[in-house]
């Protein structure tokens, strides 16, 4: 399932509709969505620069050949490497790095806290902070990639509440950058990912409901290519009718 924000029904197709070259910059780029993205848009010829936890001898095979950048966005160290590595002119940002846990809270740590707030809402907030000035001289797009599970998720509340915060700095930053920088926050459901086994998500019935990660890749990427749409979702089902009419729900 996928949330994007202007707030209207996500009417845009899956496929990758842009014209002509563009700079993007991803982060979360070394696995999962993130890594799918940097494939489709490197085989459509675009420039992109990944950001991601892994280091560049750990990268999967079949990695694209992109600049990519070891950086731990939880740390302000990462975030001032992002700001200082990305293209000085950006078309699109994806903040997609994200971690999540299937856990109570009465279960969770401190420390296990603090990272999931880091890295989902504190790390996007610096980044995009970092960002403005290259997205501003590309009259670019910001996207920033949440969770369905900003709605509340029983099991897995730090996340939820991750996930809602970055919601919320989404809809304030769309306002007061709007005529400088769109601002987008895509919201996926359940999706087949590392993160999502790690997260514990390994039952048979959260199996069936994973969503396939090559589908979601391209529904963020057209999320970020349509017009004026602040927050989309991407579902099973969206992603059913998408196969049975060429639309997307």
């Amino acid at each position: 399932m996928f949330d994007t924000h202007p707030i209207q029904d996500n009417d845009q197709p899956l496929q990758l509709p842009p014209q002509g070259r563009q700079t993007w910059l991803v982060t979360g780029a070394s696995a999962g969505i993130g890594l799918a993205v940097c494939q489709i848009l490197h085989a459509a010829g675009h420039d992109v620069t990944g950001f991601g936890r892994r280091q560049a001898q750990d990268l999967p095979a079949g990695f694209p050949d992109i600049a990519y950048h070891t950086a731990d966005l939880a740390t302000s160290q990462g975030c001032d490497l992002l700001a200082e590595r990305a293209p000085r002119r950006l078309d699109r940002a994806l903040l997609n790095a994200g971690l999540g846990h299937y856990r109570p809270l009465c279960r969770e740590t401190p420390q296990a806290i603090n990272d999931v707030l880091a890295v989902n809402l504190l790390a996007p907030i610096m980044a995009a902070h970092g960002l403005f000035g290259a997205l501003q001289a590309g009259q670019g797009v910001l996207g920033l990639v949440g969770s369905v599970a900003y709605r509340g998720a029983a099991g897995m509340p730090v996340y939820a509440a991750s996930k809602a915060g970055l919601d919320g700095f989404g809809r304030s930053l769309r306002s007061e950058w709007q005529g400088r920088v769109d601002v987008r926050v895509i919201h996926p459901g359940p999706t087949a990912t590392g993160m999502a086994m790690r997260a514990g998500l390994t039952s048979p019935l959260a199996q069936r409901m994973m969503l396939p990660v090559d589908a979601v890749a391209a529904g963020v990427i057209a999320a970020m290519q349509g017009q004026g749409r602040m927050r989309q979702r991407i579902s099973f089902g969206a992603l059913l009718r998408h196969k049975i009419t060429g639309r997307a729900a």
